[in-house]
């Protein structure tokens, strides 16, 4: 905190220099004549430099940026020596003030005439000290007549709040709409959970007012990003936008009112005129501010650049998030600028001396947050780099690029506002010309900002996407394993509610292969498909969220009415940027280029893809040289515009592919066949052999074969030269959506169309042969096999549908099981069953017409039914899934094949598990002895193992232990021969369970200990948190409560991580269980309601109703009896309404016993009635314990008052035997 203050009031034409130390009185020097040191001339100078010469730093302009900035240490130190240096008393000011320090001094220059508030008066410059301004502890303007104070309430002290006014009413003309936006984000990321940043949409003064209304007293600054200026009678004024985006003028004595009312200190501007003083007093918009309460302005008087705003803003709000002062906030910010002047500029980072562009209004001190702890130090906060939001709301959003999200500013405001009109925006636009770039950057840019707080969902339609998918994808992000379970129509019903209601944002990327493309291509969706697509957008219409569809065409077909954007290159200084990091990749110095370095920029048209495969060759070539290329392809180009492509990026492919060496032109079409990613290790397996099954096709066509190093060579050229990218991984690639086409084009030229069919045939055995490899891995090694195989999706699908068009069944078969396993593991099932659905209708409906094509598309047809089956099971639905199992069986036996057997066994193996299932014992158990006989013949012992496994399950259900026991040691024998430790845990489980229902725990804790191993080295979490829980019942049989707390916490954590809430609530309930008997009567609680919650919301009642008779007890031991009675009660209407007599009885007994306890005898009484009235018809054992509990009643009430209770409760006398018997054992209680 700063211990001296200087201060210059102007007033009269003259100066007047003050010194303040601490709290002592301020001592006067004598005034001086004031003379305006800085003219028009100066003024404007000072302008181009710092907005205009690094736009174009060649020719004469830095030697005038040079001379500018002499000038900039000749006009400060006029001012100081105006300043300090005119009197006596102003040398010894200055030189007491500053004895200890510039830091710990600050400047203020106090006037009401707009000249003097103008000046650069962070320009002062000390021989001794330099330029002052960036070492001050603070820097500000004042004005004369004091400001009107407006005592401020509490502020909010968890979060900095920061509500982001972005006004762009001047379309192309404009600033970039995220000038200080972007760099505002970057800056705030690190501290980002300390701020709460909104931006304000649409950015209107209705919206403004209604925003600081709706919260008074809760943002603690506004931060405008807009257009200052003044109105015919030169007051101050800012530039909003109206609903439609026009601007919409609105006078800083308006806005300061707003600010008053609700509560608002701080008023941040980014407006080129705002920092301007107006004619009069208190005209400029930052005056004006002030004079009516604004406790603090900071305004910039220059454009400012995004580096350097990045670095004062950075710093701004973390020094205001540590709880400094609005002063010494600003002087920090400074000082970054000042430490690091390094600005982008065509040429490369060039130094700027921006640090003076902020200045401060105040009128006192303040600081607008006081944070709850103690404040770090700045570095602390930098330091916390993982210190970023808790979830992102978005979805499915591809990696940023090598090179980052650059630019689009224009672009990003045009879809800002188009949304404000229509609900779906098309972007359309050429191949390469960067549409998924843009719109994943204005998902994220939603976010940050909190454009969308209902979620952000990305879908890529490369390789066909149905509704199916989106429903899913939107489901599982925000339901979990919950929505999964959930029948098909209501996921979909439950989704659409969800985003009609909710602010959302859906985007479906690379929409145009969807209706077929290029025009005259047969659609990746089935008509079926594409109407529920339009339905969808239909019925989306008038609700809360938004579509955004990107395409390299119009899509008329969709009938919406959305609103569409041609997406054209990226804009001048957008290319320079992207252009900067590629040329850095590379290791070319920009500084180094000439001029007509922006006129090859200008050639290429901002289209990224053409900046990122011809910039690269400026390491060898000079920009005239590429540009005459360039323009000699242009005017020789004969071929032709195919759809969606720009001929310049054809050229541009042309040159760049020109200038690799002779191997790479050679042999990179090869990967016309992928996409997405291409794999060396693939590519090398394939190519490698001369004799092999795949290096002969390959030879064929590109003449040799290929080892791993030669395909790293080539691709790492492709890579330097721009046409791939690295993508993260050692031999992995990412290949352009464009590139495909354009080396397809290459691959036709280098062999006859049969002999590519060939090796493209050959490659599609090779993926069939990879995703059956990785889906036998699933089960021994599934981390790995799930990465390749995800890695590879978009190659498996694309394989998938050439094996489809060739009837390749058994290759599409091993492709599609391989991703149908993978999708079902991470919640995908949506898009397995609309694959599988796609492909049934090429094989066949019915088993014969698979049949007659051949051996492949039976057993495909085979496979595709009994995955109906199966997901039918999972959906809960076994009715459906008997039906379809005997439908399949039918099918089969009416084919009266011999060799169909042991497919025969299969189904009723399948048609007894169902009825397992669905616990119908007696027909399961026929089904498997079906199929035992039928296995018997095949002496198939695997197959034996499971059904003996099977009937294990079903003796166990009917607690016959010894004879579960037989069939799982029978199982367990088999899979231990054939080495299926796999299988063989499942056994050991199972007979573990055994072990506890009889109570042998050493037995159990052996069998289980087994199962647990097997399943954590197979990275079978979900089901080693299965036999944690198991474990943790052991050990809670057995009294080892610490321990069976270590078990069911692990097994909480797994599932807790897999969202599997069923189990989640057991064992939350079991944690409470061990809790009551550690006697943590508050834990066990807790953990109950979890359970409690959990269970109702998945309609579990009856768990629910076991979880509320475990917290009653809960309740009761700490004496709550009101929450105990409430929960016994609810406990009681489950019990009840299930018909579960014997739990329902229980459950009377325990809230009787509360009344009892409470010495409310009578309720008691009411309560074992009806207890008496259960067990004597449902529970007849247990009479002889209620008559007891009502002998007790009628000894504390007496005989009148429980025969009135009795006959209000049962309409009749208390007699006959009942009487007697309670009579009887009322008389032997002591």
């Amino acid at each position: 905190m700063a211990q001296n203050w200087l201060r210059i009031t102007h007033q009269d034409d003259k100066i007047q220099l003050s010194w303040q130390r601490g709290y002592e009185s301020p001592r006067f020097a004598s005034e001086v004549a004031f003379q305006q040191p800085f003219g028009e001339e100066n003024a404007a100078e000072l302008r181009w430099y710092l907005e205009n010469y690094l736009k174009f730093p060649y020719g004469i302009f830095p030697d005038n940026a040079v001379k500018i900035e002499q000038k900039l240490q000749h006009w400060g130190q006029h001012l100081f020596e105006l300043v300090f240096r005119s009197t006596e008393k102003g040398r010894e000011f200055f030189q007491e003030a500053t004895r200890e320090g510039l830091d710990n001094c600050e400047l203020g220059i106090i006037s009401d005439n707009a000249n003097v508030l103008n000046l650069p008066w962070e320009l002062l410059y000390s021989p001794d000290y330099q330029f002052l301004a960036p070492s001050l502890a603070g820097m500000y303007r004042s004005l004369s007549s004091q400001g009107v104070k407006a005592p401020l309430p509490a502020m909010p002290d968890d979060q900095l709040n920061i509500l982001l006014v972005i006004a762009r009413p001047y379309d192309q003309q404009d600033v970039g709409f995220k000038t200080i936006a972007r760099p505002l984000l970057a800056a705030l990321q690190p501290i980002r959970q300390r701020v709460n940043l909104k931006v304000l949409r649409p950015p209107s003064l209705k919206e403004f007012e209604a925003e600081l209304q709706a919260n008074k007293g809760f943002y603690h600054i506004v931060h405008f990003d807009g257009h200052g200026n003044f109105d015919s009678q030169t007051q101050g004024v800012l530039v909003f936008e109206d609903e439609q985006g026009n601007e919409q003028a609105v006078s800083a004595r308006e806005i300061a009112q707003y600010l008053t009312d609700c509560r608002v200190p701080i008023f941040v501007l980014n407006a080129c005129k705002s920092g301007q003083v107006g004619e009069e007093a208190f005209s400029s918009v930052a005056g004006q501010l002030v004079k009516l309460g604004a406790k603090g302005v900071v305004a910039m008087a220059y454009s400012v650049y995004a580096k350097g705003a990045e670095h004062f803003i950075g710093r701004l709000y973390g020094e205001l998030v540590r709880g400094e002062c609005i002063a010494t906030a600003v002087a920090a910010g400074r000082k970054s600028m000042s430490i690091d002047k390094m600005r982008p500029s065509p040429k490369g980072n060039l130094p700027l001396q921006d640090w003076l562009v902020p200045v401060l209004y105040q009128q006192e001190p303040y600081t607008p947050f006081v944070p709850k702890k103690t404040a770090p130090s700045f570095a602390d906060l930098m330091a916390q780099t993982d210190n970023t939001p808790e979830s992102s709301k978005a979805v499915g959003l591809p990696d940023e690029s090598a090179y980052g999200f650059i630019g689009r500013d224009y672009e990003i405001l045009r879809l800002e506002r188009a949304f404000r009109q229509n609900h779906v925006v098309l972007v359309q636009g050429m191949g390469g010309v960067g549409k998924t770039e843009l719109v994943a950057g204005f998902a994220r840019w939603l976010d940050d900002t909190q454009g969308r707080t209902g979620g952000i969902f990305f879908t890529s339609f490369e390789q066909g996407a149905g509704l199916s998918q989106l429903i899913n994808q939107i489901g599982r992000a925000l339901g979990g394993e919950r929505f999964s379970q959930m029948m098909p129509d209501k996921q979909e019903d439950v989704v659409r509610e969800y985003l009609q209601t909710n602010p959302c944002l859906l985007i479906w990327d690379n929409f145009e292969p969807v209706n077929g493309f290029p025009t005259g291509n047969e659609p990746l969706l089935s008509r079926e498909e594409r109407n529920k697509l339009k339905r969808f957008l239909k019925e989306l219409r008038g609700g809360k969220s938004w579509v955004l569809i990107t395409s390299r065409r119009e899509e008329p077909w969709l009938d919406c009415g959305y609103s569409l954007i041609n997406l054209r290159g990226l804009s001048q200084a957008d290319a320079q940027e992207l252009a900067a990091k590629i040329l850095q990749t590379v290791g070319v110095e920009r500084k180094n280029l000439p001029a007509e370095y922006l006129e090859l920029l200008n050639l290429l048209g901002g289209h990224p893809l053409s900046l990122r495969v011809v910039l690269p060759h400026l390491k060898m070539q000079t920009p005239v040289q590429l540009i005459e290329a360039l323009r000699q392809g242009l005017d020789t180009f004969r071929g032709q515009e195919e759809e969606g492509r720009e001929k310049s990026l054809t050229v541009s492919l042309d040159y760049s592919f020109a200038k690799l060496s002779e191997r790479t032109r050679q042999h990179l079409p090869f990967l016309a066949l992928f996409c997405d990613l291409v794999d060396a290790d693939w590519l090398h397996s394939f190519s490698e052999s001369p004799d092999g099954y795949y290096g002969q096709a390959y030879r064929a066509v590109f003449g040799e074969n290929l080892q791993k190093q030669d395909w790293i060579r080539i691709l790492n050229e492709a890579a330097t030269a721009g046409i791939l990218e690295y993508f993260g991984y050692e031999t992995i690639y990412k290949i352009h959506p464009a590139l495909p086409w354009y080396l397809r084009q290459q691959l036709n030229t280098m062999a006859s169309q049969e002999v590519i069919n060939k090796l493209e045939k050959k490659l599609l055995i090779f993926y069939a042969y990879l995703a059956d490899k990785y889906y036998g891995k699933l089960i021994s090694n599934a981390k790995l096999a799930t990465f390749v195989l995800r890695m590879e999706e978009p190659n498996l699908l694309q394989n998938l549908r050439l094996a489809e068009q060739h009837k390749e069944w058994a290759k599409a078969q091993a492709i599609l099981q391989a991703l149908g396993e993978v999708y079902q593991r991470i919640g995908r099932k949506p898009e397995f069953k609309s694959l599988r659905q796609r492909v049934l209708k090429q094989v066949g409906i019915h088993l014969a017409d698979a049949k007659a094509k051949g051996k492949d598309a039976l057993d495909f047809w085979m496979y595709l039914r009994g995955k109906d089956a199966n997901e039918a099971c999972d959906n809960g639905d076994l009715d459906a899934a008997a039906v379809v199992r005997q439908e399949i069986l039918d099918e089969i036996i009416g084919l009266n094949d011999p060799f169909m057997t042991q497919i025969i066994s299969i189904q009723y193996h399948e048609l007894a598990l169902i009825a397992q299932s669905k616990r119908e014992f007696s027909k399961a158990v026929e089904f498997y002895n079906h199929s035992l006989k039928i296995l018997d013949t095949t002496r198939n012992r695997q197959n034996l193992a499971i059904i003996y496994h099977n009937l294990g399950v079903i003796y166990y259900e009917q607690k016959d232990l010894n004879s579960a026991s037989d069939y799982y040691q029978k199982s367990c024998k088999i899979h231990e021969d054939y080495g299926n430790l796999y299988f063989a845990s499942g056994d050991y489980y199972e007979l573990g369970l055994i072990a506890i229902e009889k109570n042998n725990f050493q037995e159990a804790i052996k069998y289980l200990t087994k199962a647990l191993k097997i399943r954590i080295d197979l990275g079978d979490l979900e089901k080693a948190a299965n036999v944690y829980y198991s474990l943790g019942l052991v050990e809670s049989d057995q009294g080892n409560f610490s321990q069976a707390i270590l078990y069911c916490q692990k097994a909480l954590k797994i599932q807790e991580d897999n969202k599997n809430d069923y189990r989640v609530a057991d064992i939350c309930n079991q944690l409470g269980i061990i809790s009551f008997f550690l006697e943590k009567f508050d834990e066990a609680i807790a953990y109950y309601q979890k359970a409690i919650n959990i269970y109702s919301e998945l309609n579990n009642p009856h768990q629910t109703g076991n979880s509320y008779s475990n917290i009653g007890v809960a309740y009761e031991k700490i004496q709550n009896f009101q929450k105990s009675s409430e929960c016994y009660q609810a406990a009681y209407k489950i019990y009840s309404n299930f018909q579960d007599w014997s739990n329902a009885s229980l459950t009377l007994l325990k809230w009787g016993r509360i009344l009892e306890a409470q010495e409310n005898y009578a309720e008691a009484l009411k309560i074992y009635i009806r207890v008496l009235v259960i067990d004597r018809e449902h529970n007849k054992n247990w009479i002889d314990y209620c008559i007891n509990d009502l002998a007790r009643m009628l000894k504390q009430l007496g005989e009148s008052q429980f025969q009135t209770i009795w006959r209000e409760a049962t309409g009749k006398e208390c007699a006959g035997e009942v009487r007697e018997a309670i009579w009887a054992a009322r008389d032997e209680l002591s």
